[in-house]
């Protein structure tokens, strides 16, 4: 029918544009490398399934066909749904956050896309035309790599990793693990009728699979992210060994597996080998994947959050958390030794703690099941079309995959390659009844497929367009302008605030956040009594809807509460910081909101208590040495503070606060040395001068702070004039 071509081709044209997602960058939206990927993949999704349930309504052949793998990704879908109907925060859990991006809505959206693509591309020809374009892309962003490491295109992470248009250089070597493998499958396919090497090598058009898989490996070793580059040799080594010992047919191809199987044995012996030689130290790739050793591992902060994830799990055995939720687990099993790392891990680094956490015992097995399912079916004898080769090189493809994810997370094209290839070997490898009888197809009436449920597929296509997408995408528009200076003034900022909270989004959480930074600036800025009330009014109003919310985050307690004390809130502030407090005891750095909140409330005796307990929780951490000996400076218990500050004296620990303690305490006397050693450090830094000349003066040397000005007028004529009218007040008796 003229009607189901024209569904089917616009299908086609949605899962085709699929492939292009990693290439957009939205720097006109929060998290840029995300939410527009992201949005783009809903929006699409959406849109593909919708089709493809009218089209499906209209005729049986596209209805979906079950088997062994999608029963597995249906029941895994089923218990982390149900995992986050249950969890902490189901809400978060279902939507995510800007990002991220991720939840069940991804997951729905990702179960959808399985069902249309392994039931609208039925043939290999179609198949190999998408996985053609995906390795299409992949070359683009090859290339784009090759620019960045040469210096031509900014990375966007810094450093020297590159990271493509994906933000993140492990999201990018993820991408390129899955494309080596994929352009060798249908290298493979090409070739595999041939009956000798030498066939092999007089088609000019393998030269050209080749260039593209030597450039996917070069990229995705820029990338220098170790668990892909593992997984890639643990892939390849599997795949090799397979086709030598399954491969009875094609000698040849099993000839070349013998050699690549060879080439990787030696070349890690090599590695392993060299791995103290200066040269693999000069390479930062090869040096951070030599300094991988149990002993290290052990001691790594992704260790110990696979402990508080692993603690998680024990709380919550069977059914976790729910997604999105790592972060109460986190908080709650802090580790103290973790300090110095990042304060908010949302992710374990391990995709298996992710859903263990998430979906407890079940979850996590209902995500292993998939790839069960999948390496059993690819190896099933069934009759199909898959080759030995093609099976190893999928195999060898699952496994890698498998590997890097004990050390990261999953992204929005690393699960929409996933959930492609799954359901290329549902749709090849698994026959149409999947080994069940024949079964008569559900006829559906016209009538009832035209006046019913086509009408509600659309209905529901178009609620999910605008609920799903629309509210969240122009409300990170929004909060992005809100972020933005503006010459006339924060009350623009203010107003696009109120806007980004009025469309009511999934992205209310971060768009409070940068509320709440934005007011504690507003606190300590020379703007008007009335603007500072506006946004402390809006910001209070806005954290009250958030804590109902979520009322056990520790994360928007302790955001509530630093906002609360930055506007002089002491006692409202208190009570918000030490609810965060209850809910991560062991966090210093909420431990460090408290001080200061008890400092400029005058309760510095409470302020050294909690700075000594909060001390003797990891007592390698400097920072909360510094805290330790700031309190008790306004305690006024300098040899404590003494004694504290000795084995750091010299470090940018001895910071600007340790200096306003001093000042506070009228102890200037203390100040001086440190200033001196500042100015003996960099001479020619005139605020350096300034601080020492103000200590001067606060201690009654008024000739010492006289000359200092005039080494600042010696270093900036400029400041002349000024300079001498200080020297001039001094002189006079008066402090300017």
């Amino acid at each position: 029918m003229k009607t189901n071509n024209i569904l089917k081709y616009l299908i086609y044209g949605g899962l085709f544009l699929m492939p292009f997602i990693p290439l957009i960058v939205s720097s006109s939206m929060y998290f840029p490398f995300i939410t527009g990927k992201n949005f783009a993949f809903r929006f699409l999704a959406e849109i593909i399934i919708g089709l493809w349930g009218v089209l499906a309504i209209r005729d049986a052949k596209y209805r979906p066909k079950f088997s062994l793998i999608s029963r597995s990704v249906l029941i895994f879908v089923a218990v982390i749904a149900l995992a986050d109907a249950f969890g902490a925060n189901p809400y978060k859990s279902f939507w995510s956050n800007y990002e991220r991006m991720e939840g069940l809505v991804t997951l729905l959206h990702l179960l959808g896309l399985f069902f249309a693509f392994s039931s609208v591309l039925k043939t290999e020809k179609m198949w190999s035309r998408f996985f053609h374009t995906s390795i299409g892309v992949s070359i683009i962003l090859g290339i784009y790599g090759l620019f960045q490491f040469s210096g031509a295109i900014k990375i966007n992470q810094g450093g020297v990793r590159v990271d493509g248009t994906l933000g993140n250089a492990t999201y990018l070597a993820i991408y390129m693990l899955f494309h080596i493998f994929l352009t060798t499958f249908f290298l493979i396919r090409r070739n595999y009728a041939k009956k000798s090497a030498g066939e092999f090598f007089s088609d000019y058009a393998n030269y050209i699979y080749g260039a593209i898989i030597v450039l996917q490996t070069v990229i995705l070793y820029y990338t220098a992210s170790r668990g892909p580059i593992l997984g890639l040799i643990g892939g390849v080594f599997i795949s090799s060994v397979l086709v030598v010992i399954l491969e009875k047919e094609k000698k040849w191809v099993r000839k070349v597996a013998i050699v690549i199987l060879a080439f990787t044995v030696a070349i890690s012996g090599l590695f392993i080998a060299l791995r103290d030689s200066n040269f693999v130290k000069s390479s930062q790739t090869l040096a951070r994947l030599s300094d991988i050793s149990v002993s290290k591992v052990a001691k790594m902060p992704r260790f110990m959050v696979w402990n508080m994830a692993y603690q998680g799990f024990k709380e919550r055995p069977i059914l976790g958390w729910g997604q999105e939720n790592f972060n109460y687990a986190f908080n709650k099993y802090y580790n103290p030794k973790m300090y110095d790392q990042e304060q908010w891990f949302d992710r374990t680094h391990n995709v298996f703690f992710d859903w263990l956490v998430a979906g407890g015992a079940l979850g996590i097995l209902s995500y292993l099941s998939i790839f069960f399912a999948v390496i059993y079916s690819l190896w099933k004898r069934d009759g199909s079309n898959l080759s030995v080769a093609e099976g190893s090189i999928l195999t060898g493809l699952l496994i890698g995959y498998f590997f890097q994810n004990l050390f990261v997370f999953d992204n929005v094209t690393s699960y929409i390659l996933f959930f492609a290839v799954i359901a290329y070997v549902h749709s090849r490898k698994v026959p149409q009844s999947a080994g069940l009888p024949e079964k008569k197809e559900v006829s559906i009436s016209p009538n009832v497929a035209n006046f019913v449920f086509i009408p509600a597929i659309g209905a529901l296509a178009l609620f999910s367009v605008y609920f799903v997408n629309y509210k969240g995408y122009s409300a990170s528009r929004t909060l992005i302008k809100a972020m933005t200076p503006y010459g006339d003034g924060v009350v623009k900022n203010l107003e696009f605030f109120k806007k980004a909270l009025a469309y009511d989004s999934f992205g209310d959480s971060e768009i409070r956040e940068q509320l709440v930074q934005a007011s504690v600036k507003i606190s300590v800025s020379n703007a008007s009594p009335e603007t500072k009330q506006a946004f402390f009014d809006l910001t209070v109003a806005e954290m009250k809807k958030q804590l109902a919310k979520t009322p056990d985050d520790a994360r928007y307690h302790l955001f509530t509460g630093s906002m609360l004390t930055a506007f002089k809130q002491y006692d409202q502030g208190l009570k918000g910081l030490q609810k965060a407090s209850e809910l991560s005891s062991n966090k210093q750095t909420i431990r460090f909101e408290i001080i200061g909140n008890l400092i400029n409330s005058g309760k510095t005796a409470d302020a050294l208590k909690l700075a000594k307990e909060t001390f003797e929780l990891e007592t390698s951490s400097n920072q909360s040495r510094a805290i330790y000996a700031i309190a008790a400076i306004y305690a006024r218990d300098n040899k404590l503070a003494e004694e504290l500050l000795a084995p750091i004296q010299g470090t940018d620990f001895i910071d600007d606060k340790i200096i306003s303690a001093y000042a506070a305490t009228k102890q200037f006397g203390k100040i001086i040395p440190i200033l001196q050693a500042r100015v003996n450090n960099d001479p020619n830094n005139i605020q350096s001068h300034i601080s020492l000349a103000a200590a001067y003066l606060g201690n009654s040397q008024r000739e010492a702070a006289v000359l200092e000005i005039q080494k600042i007028i010696a270093i900036n004529p400029q400041y002349k004039e000024q300079g001498e009218y200080f020297i001039k007040e001094i002189r006079a008796g008066r402090n300017p």
